[in-house]
């Protein structure tokens, strides 16, 4: 900081003064200590709200997108008390439920008719429904006409971010404002199956809700303090709460979905969005070890999804394990431990024009540039078996990935090679 000359002539009105500011003078010196001692307080202080922006700068020039969301998430309010306002399309505020023991008997007590829409053969060919087909009755019926009959279907019940396309009984679901505008319930939906002689696998997008964390704070991700939530960006910049996998009510609020799908008739459960949100470094550290650790984040996503299979099985249906081929090969895939899964099926979307460059397996390098649709499913699908271990491998294509030759030669070399179930989205 420059300073500003000094003008003696302002004290010349009085000699004592003026002397006062004499280089020799004692008051002089005793002053300049005092300022040195400002300054240096000053700058600490500087540096110390400075660290912060400076923190963020850095991870931006190491690579972090531009329109990530700051790292600074703590909201430190009481976890245990529900923030209403927070929720998108909530109306009431109820109070939460918090106990997994009680949030697992939620499971709707109207009798619902059992569709027969299991899966009639081994053999079948999927269908990924599209979200606006649930719309309505109509939208439904029209979507599900243009399907052929005894084809299987993949209806998305729970989306990315926690929306319910059905209306759901489950206490959770109507209270956090899930299941929004929903039109159908999942009796009517199986019905409209059953009549299109059509074979259902339901979807539910597991972790990625913010839904119910809002409704249920201790179904989110906590900070070490124990009350302190974690959200995926400030709250004046509409930061919400993401599904914890350690959390026990969140494995019970899914527990509950899946024991009302199941009553509905549907066989077949494939969990997607078994993942993590993208921590930045500063979160990692108010989380504390549980998200640090790499076996421990595993484990708790294991956990989730043995708990959602353990309820379908025990009314006569089953779990698949949904993960993409990419992610698995780029270990983002932290669930793949097919030693302590219990699910029998994975799911794998495989997309083979996103390998258009090299990439490596087992340190080796793979290069599928040049090939032909059938000479690339002869490297991928190996691959993805072997990521599977003893799960039964069914593909699932990128539709609009394929031309419709390439669609048929896929299709040809899938039956040739003894794949009986794939599916398309």
């Amino acid at each position: 900081m420059k300073k500003e000359p000094r003008r003696r002539k302002v004290y010349a009105y009085r000699g004592r003064q003026r002397n006062m500011f004499h280089t020799r003078h004692r008051f002089r010196s005793v002053l300049s200590v005092l300022l040195t001692i400002l300054i240096i307080l000053l700058l600490v202080a500087a540096g110390y709200f400075a660290a912060g922006p400076l923190s963020r700068l850095w991870h931006k020039w190491r690579g972090s997108e531009d329109s990530a969301p700051e790292p600074s998430r703590m909201v430190t309010e009481d976890s245990s008390l529900p923030e209403v306002t927070s929720v998108p399309q909530t109306t009431t505020a109820v109070p939460p439920d918090v106990s997994m023991e009680t949030t697992t008997a939620q499971f709707t007590t109207t009798a619902v008719p059992t569709a027969d829409i299991g899966l009639k053969s081994y053999t079948y060919v999927g269908y990924c429904l599209g979200e606006d087909a649930l719309k309505s009755t109509f939208a439904l019926d029209a979507a599900l006409a243009e399907l052929p009959a005894g084809s299987c279907v993949i209806v998305p019940l729970k989306c990315e971010g926690g929306a319910l396309l059905y209306r759901s009984e489950v206490q959770g679901a109507s209270a956090s404002g899930a299941t929004g505008d929903a039109a159908l319930t999942i009796a009517e939906i199986a019905q409209a199956l059953q009549a299109h002689q059509l074979s259902g696998i339901a979807q539910l997008a597991l972790l990625e809700d913010t839904y119910y964390p809002a409704y249920d704070p201790t179904a989110g991700f906590l900070l070490e303090d124990g009350f302190s939530r974690w959200l995926d960006n400030k709250p004046e910049k509409s930061g919400k709460p993401w599904m914890s996998p350690f959390s026990d009510s969140a494995i019970g609020y899914l527990q509950a979905l899946t024991g009302e799908i199941m009553q509905a008739g549907f066989p077949l459960i494939l969990c997607t969005d078994l993942e993590y949100p993208a921590f930045y470094d500063t979160d990692l550290e108010l989380l504390g070890n549980q998200v640090q650790n790499r076996q421990t984040r595993a484990e708790a996503l294991i956990r989730v999804l043995n708990s959602v299979n353990q309820t379908a099985s025990d009314q006569g249906g089953a779990a698949m394990y949904g993960f993409s081929l990419y992610d698995a090969l780029n270990r983002d895939a932290e669930a793949l431990q097919p030693v302590i899964l219990n699910t029998q099926s994975a799911v794998v979307y495989i997309d083979p024009n996103s390998f258009r460059d090299s990439f490596w397996y087992n340190n080796a390098k793979v290069n599928l540039s040049g090939m032909s649709m059938p000479e690339r499913l002869e490297v991928l699908m190996p691959i993805a078996q072997e990521l599977c271990g003893d799960m039964h491998l069914i593909p699932c294509f990128r539709e609009r990935s394929f031309r419709q030759q390439e669609r048929e030669q896929a299709e040809a070399w899938l039956h040739a090679n003894g794949y009986a179930q794939y599916m398309f989205r």
